[in-house]
Parts: C-alpha cells; structure tokens; sequence
C-alpha cells in the first residue's frame, strides 16, 4: 500500500469509527432525553438540579477531508432537571414495589460561530420535556419501566408542531444481584416525522469500598473515591447525545442530531444532608452534529458528519436532593 492510499484510507477508516458511535448515540437518545443531562450534577432520585457548561471556542472539522479548519464554536449550556415522586407503595407482605414519578428538564445552548463562510450551526437550541415514569416489580427479580415525555427540541427559529418530539416506551429490568442490573426494551419515538420503534438498554453496575466504580449506561462510566466525609473525587466518562428541528441547516436539513463523549474529574462538595455543590472539568473527545430529513429513510443514511476538534470543557451545578443523605 502506498502513502497516499494510506493518507486516502485514515480519513475513511475514522469516519466508520465516528458513524457507528453517532448510530449508537442516536438509537439511545430517546431514551437519554427521560432524564435530565446534567453531566457530574445529575440526580440519582428526587431532586432538582441546575448546572452551566461551558466549551470555549474549538475549530471545525469539515466533514469532506476531515481538514481541521479556521473557523470555531463555542458553547454555553444552561441546564435544569428535576424528579418528583408522586406515589411510593411498597408490599410488605411480598416486598413488591409501585412507583410514580414525574420528571421535568430543559436545557438552554448558546453557539458562538466565527470565521464559517457559510451558516452550519444554529445559534441557540432549547430543548424542554415533562415526563412520566412508572415502575412496578413483576417478580422476586424483575421490573417493568414505563415512561412517556413530550417536549420541544427547536432552534428557536420556528416553533410549531415538528418541534415537539413524543417519546414513549417499557424497559424490562431484571436486578441480577445487589451490585448489578440490566433492562432492555423499546421505545417509539416521533424523531423521524414518522413514529418508529427503537431498542432500548439500560445496564448499571456499582462497586462499594474506597474505590467505587459506577457503570450506568447509556448516561457515564466513572470511578469514584471518598475523600473525607464532606467530598467526593470521580473521573467519568459521559455521553450526550440529542435531536433538534432546524430550520436553517446545511440543504436544508430539518433534523439536527448533535452527539457528545467527554472525560473528566468530578469534585463533588456536600454542603449539607441535602444539598451538593459540582464542579467538573476535562476533554470533550468528540463532538458533532449530522443534519437529515425526518424521515425513516434517512436514519440510517450516510450523512456528511460537521466535526468539532478535541476541546476541553468547564461545568458546575448545584444539587439539592429531597431525601436526605445517609
């Protein structure tokens, strides 16, 4: 093989690599938008949670060559979500559990885009949902997750019908051992214009001890230590990943689908038994955006992937937890 094929086969080799991560990220992010993405601030039960993400200015990446280019992004995230539980029943002759909970999120981006020759990216995306969930056992290890959400993912452009993405399904989850719990499932979705049904999986995985590692798919995977009794330390790996409707996109494309994979260190202080101050930073590894037509045809197409370089980013949040801290 020569150089030049070689120099030829790299970009082509990563933009498989790229593809097949943003397919994943995208099948999965129906299911993402249930929760909140507050990055390190996310709940772990009811609560609310604000937090602020900044990514200072990375150079585009045009999608033909792979050519790190002049022109640059930055972003400003303003991020809420918040989870309350409407009823808890528990059977205390068969230890069966019923749970309602109601969850709200919104998430506020502003893009600074210089030196483009032409418009690619928005320059503000919001997206905000309501979103029911249910879980009840369905055996001595076995449950069942319903949830249903409906919200607006725009660019604030144009607000009607086409922004408002439904989002509904039931994940089966069996709690394997104290440690370690799986879930899959379907969720149908209204992305596309026409609703279609996609996988959906949930693994999550917790260690004890000093050392604690945190598996919890398809959010983050960390590892944890408490320092003293008022902080903890995480180095975590996160995916983000989401759908909007646009109005001025490249061909003019109405679906933006925008994936994000980041590592990091996360310092968390507990102010008291309720509430939590984050601080987070690290290198987002990858960063993107594909824009299609919303229909089924198009999901799986082979679109021009809009890059951004490796960046680093900066975030920080408050948490405040309803049930108190043990």
């Amino acid at each position: 093989m020569t150089n030049q094929q070689r120099i030829h086969k790299q970009p082509v080799q990563q933009k498989k690599i790229y593809t097949c991560l943003l397919l994943a990220l995208f099948a999965f992010a129906p299911m993402q938008r249930l929760w909140a993405q507050l990055g390190a601030t996310s709940l772990n039960g009811p609560g609310i949670g604000i937090s602020v993400d900044y990514l200072p200015p990375s150079r585009y990446i045009r999608p033909e060559d792979s050519v790190k280019t002049k022109s640059t992004t930055s972003q400003q995230r303003y991020n809420f979500g918040a989870v309350f539980m409407l009823s808890n029943q528990v059977d205390t002759a068969t230890g069966k559990v019923r749970t309602w909970n109601l969850a709200a999120s919104g998430s506020y981006t502003k893009l600074v885009s210089e030196d483009y020759d032409h418009r690619i990216f928005p320059e503000e995306l919001l997206e905000t949902q309501l979103a029911l969930l249910h879980f009840r056992s369905i055996g001595n290890h076995w449950g069942a997750l319903s949830m249903l959400s409906a919200g607006v993912f725009t660019d604030m452009k144009k607000i009607n019908g086409e922004d408002i993405f439904i989002n509904g399904g039931v994940i089966f989850i069996k709690q394997h051992n104290k440690r370690f719990s799986y879930g899959i499932g379907a969720m149908l979705t209204n992305s596309f214009g026409t609703p279609m049904i996609l996988p959906a999986l949930l693994i999550k995985y917790q260690t004890a001890g000093r050392y604690r590692i945190d598996v919890n798919f398809p959010e983050k995977i960390s590892v944890s230590s408490s320092l003293n009794k008022q902080t903890d330390l995480a180095l975590a790996f996160r995916m983000r990943g989401s759908s909007y409707d646009v109005e001025n996109a490249p061909d003019k494309k109405r679906l933006m689908g925008y994936a994000e994979m980041s590592v990091g260190l996360e310092n968390t202080w507990h102010l008291n038994r309720h509430i939590d101050f984050v601080a987070s930073g690290g290198s987002i590894l990858y960063s993107g955006a594909t824009f299609k037509e919303k229909n089924l045809s198009e999901m799986f197409a082979d679109k021009p992937m809009h890059r951004f370089a490796t960046n680093y980013f900066f975030s920080g949040g408050l948490r405040w937890n309803f049930q108190p801290r043990k």
